[in-house]
């Protein structure tokens, strides 16, 4: 990767995930984007903001 291609990766806006989930869901999920983003060069020097969520009940008891 050039310096060009980081620094504009830099300026880009952050990738936004959200997970929400029983913790080894949540866990598995985060642990195959990390496979996903370690395997793809355009990924390199990108910022990524995860929004982690974990929730041990099911959602309608939330409500």
């Amino acid at each position: 990767m050039n310096p060009l291609t980081r620094i504009v990766n830099r300026l880009r806006r952050p990738l936004r995930i959200r997970l929400v989930g029983p913790s080894h869901q949540t866990a598995a999920a985060l642990h195959g984007l990390a496979h996903m983003v370690n395997r793809r060069d355009d990924m390199n020097g990108r910022r990524i903001r995860i929004d982690l969520t974990i929730r041990e009940k099911p959602l309608e008891e939330w409500r």
